[in-house]
C-alpha cells in the first residue's frame, strides 16, 4: 500500500469517528445560543409602506392620549384567549374577522387586532384585506388598485408572496384585496385559495388575520370560514339585531370556532373617535358549534 493510500485510510478513519458527547454537547449549545441571539428578523429594512397618521387614524389605530391605554389593553386581552388556542394547538395561525352587517367595526377590529399581535416578539402577522366588496384596510394605506388577493387567485402563475407588502410597524405586512373580480366568490371557495392559504402558512411564526365582508350582505365571508381555525365575530353593542347575529353563527356553519366581540360597549369621548364607540366586551367560545347543532 502506498503512502498516499495509507494517509486516505488514515483520513477516513478520522473522519468516521464520532466525536466525544461533550464535544457534540458543546457543539449544540453553541447552535442554540446562537439561534437564540439571532432571532428572524421582524423589521423590514425598507418597509414597502410608511403609515402615516392619516393612515392610522382612518384605520382607527389613533386613539385620543386618555383613550390609547384602553385600546392596547383591550386587544392584548383580545389575543390572549386567541393565541392561547393556536400555541395549544386547538386552532391553525388563520384568524378571520367577520359581522353580520357594515358598520360593526370589523375593519377596525382586524386592524387593531394585527397590530396588539405583531407586538409579540414570538410572531408576525400578515393582514390580509379579504373584503373585495369594500376593501377599507387597502383604501385606508392607500392600496387601492395595487395587486393583492384576487390577483393571487385570478392570474396564472401569480406569486402570492411577491404581493405581500411590509410595513414600518415592526412584525406587520399586508396583503391588499387586489382587483375586484365578478366571481370573487367562487375563488375564495376555490381549491386554489386553500392552496394560498396553506403557502402562507410555511412560516410557523406568521399569525394570519383576515378582513372579510360582512355576512349577510355578502356571500364571500362565509366561504372563507372553514378555512380558519378561529373567527372573531364583531357585533356592534345596542345596534346590531340579534336576529342577526344568530343568523350569521348560522351562515357560518357547524363545527367552526366562533368567539363574539362586542364593539362599542362603552359609551365615551372616544366613541367620536374613527367612528366607533370604545370600549370592548369579548366572549371567549361564542359557539364552536357542534356538528349537527
Amino acid at each position: 500500500m502506498s503512502l498516499i493510500e495509507k494517509a486516505l485510510d488514515k483520513a477516513r478513519a478520522v473522519s468516521m469517528t464520532p466525536a466525544p458527547a461533550a464535544q457534540v454537547d458543546t457543539a449544540a449549545t453553541t447552535a442554540r445560543q446562537r439561534a437564540l441571539q439571532m432571532p428572524p428578523s421582524r423589521v423590514a429594512a425598507n418597509p414597502d409602506i410608511r403609515i402615516t397618521e392619516a393612515m392610522l387614524e382612518a384605520l382607527g389605530l389613533r386613539a385620543p392620549p386618555k383613550q390609547e391605554h384602553q385600546r392596547v389593553s383591550e386587544f392584548r386581552h383580545i389575543k390572549r384567549d386567541l393565541l392561547g388556542e393556536i400555541r395549544a394547538g386547538k386552532a391553525n395561525r388563520i384568524i378571520a374577522v367577520a359581522s353580520a352587517l357594515a358598520g360593526e367595526g370589523k375593519s377596525f377590529s382586524s386592524a387593531n387586532l394585527a397590530r396588539s399581535i405583531a407586538l409579540e416578539p414570538d410572531y408576525s402577522v400578515l393582514l390580509i384585506d379579504a373584503d373585495v366588496t369594500n376593501p377599507r384596510i387597502s383604501a385606508a394605506l392607500g392600496l387601492l388598485g395595487r395587486k393583492g388577493l384576487m390577483n393571487s387567485l385570478t392570474e396564472p402563475d401569480c406569486n402570492v408572496e411577491s404581493l405581500i407588502l411590509t410595513t414600518d410597524i415592526e412584525g406587520l405586512s399586508v396583503l391588499p384585496a387586489g382587483v375586484s373580480h365578478e366571481n370573487a366568490t367562487e375563488h375564495l371557495a376555490s381549491e386554489k385559495m386553500r392552496v394560498l392559504l396553506r403557502l402562507l402558512q410555511h412560516d410557523p411564526s406568521r399569525i394570519i388575520v383576515i378582513d372579510t365582508l360582512p355576512l349577510l350582505l355578502t356571500t364571500e365571508a362565509s366561504v372563507l370560514a372553514p378555512l380558519a381555525g378561529q373567527i372573531l365575530l364583531v357585533v356592534r353593542a345596542e345596534s346590531t339585531p340579534q336576529a342577526a347575529v344568530t343568523e350569521a353563527v348560522g351562515l357560518l356553519g357547524n363545527g367552526v370556532n366562533v368567539k363574539l366581540l362586542l364593539n362599542a360597549v362603552v359609551r365615551t369621548a372616544a366613541s367620536r373617535y374613527a367612528g366607533y364607540g370604545y370600549g370592548y366586551g369579548y366572549h371567549g367560545n361564542y359557539g364552536k358549534r357542534p356538528e349537527g347543532k
